[in-house]
């Protein structure tokens, strides 16, 4: 399967909705055809070749040029590849269900909101509420990777159901909101509040939080197999920390205010 090139022609004036536009969506079709696919510019319905310049390569994937205002890339993926050459604004990898995703650029609010699974990279940084549920749902995120190599926003796992998730740099106020399930790794400073109405889940941290939630008790230091064995399945987890974790952390156990069994993990 050949992919597509597509380059901006201009900066955008309004924010494009990007979703459905996928390689498996684009297969079989001609650079012609490509050109003709509507999205939604503002509230104008636009072809992709008024806004983009299409080009077939070589390779599979699908590669797109950034703007903060490209909503909604990789919506929905299920398979291949899509680049984005720059940053992109939000929604991007919403419900992605498998593929790879990859930013070159910072992302904009709620990426990754509902994934299932997949891969997401960026790197720069991530905007509020990443892995949040999509409107009216309860969830959010339930499966897959994240990975994001600068500072991640506030809301960070907002309601967090499944998956991984592994912040380079710091995170903002508020991580793991309500989180139900699924791992949050942050290698830089965590903002206050961390862990409001957390139930289940784990959140690893190379520092103390700023001002954890309360609700939370501190149980002391243990030695975590599961965290060898993790480190060994997603070799990614190891390198955020420096290359190695040595299955020893302080298990800070909440949030009880919320009868929670979850737990903040300042890894050792």
């Amino acid at each position: 399967m050949s992919g597509y090139r597509l380059k901006l022609t201009a900066p955008l004036e309004a924010r494009l909705d990007f979703s459905g536009i996928t390689p498996a969506a684009l297969a079989g079709l001609g650079p012609d055809e490509v050109a003709r696919k509507p999205v939604f510019l503002g509230n104008r319905r636009v072809a992709l070749g008024d806004v983009f310049e299409v080009s077939a390569v070589a390779s599979a994937a699908l590669v797109v040029s950034g703007d903060p205002r490209l909503d909604g890339v990789g919506t929905a993926l299920e398979q291949g590849e899509i680049l984005v050459e720059g940053p992109v604004g939000a929604l991007a990898g919403a419900r992605m269900a498998g593929g790879r995703l990859v930013v070159r650029g910072d992302a904009g609010e709620s990426l990754a909101a509902g994934l299932l699974g997949g891969r997401i990279e960026v790197s720069g940084h991530a905007g509020p509420r990443l892995g949040c549920a999509l409107p009216g749902e309860r969830l959010g995120m339930r499966g897959g990777l994240v990975l994001v190599s600068g500072d991640a926003g506030p809301g960070l796992g907002e309601r967090l159901r499944g998956g991984l998730v592994l912040v380079s740099g710091d995170a903002g106020a508020g991580a793991a909101l309500d989180l139900v399930a699924g791992t949050i790794a942050v290698a830089g400073r965590i903002g206050p509040d961390a862990g409001r109405g957390m139930r289940r889940g784990s959140l690893l941290l190379a520092q103390a939080p700023e001002t954890p939630a309360p609700g939370f008790v501190d149980t002391g230091s243990h030695d975590f197999i599961a965290l060898l064995l993790l480190a060994r399945r997603v070799p990614e987890l190891a390198a955020l920390f420096g290359g190695g974790l040595s299955g020893r952390a302080q298990r800070l156990a909440g949030n009880r205010l919320a009868g929670g069994e979850g737990e903040i993990l300042l890894l050792q």
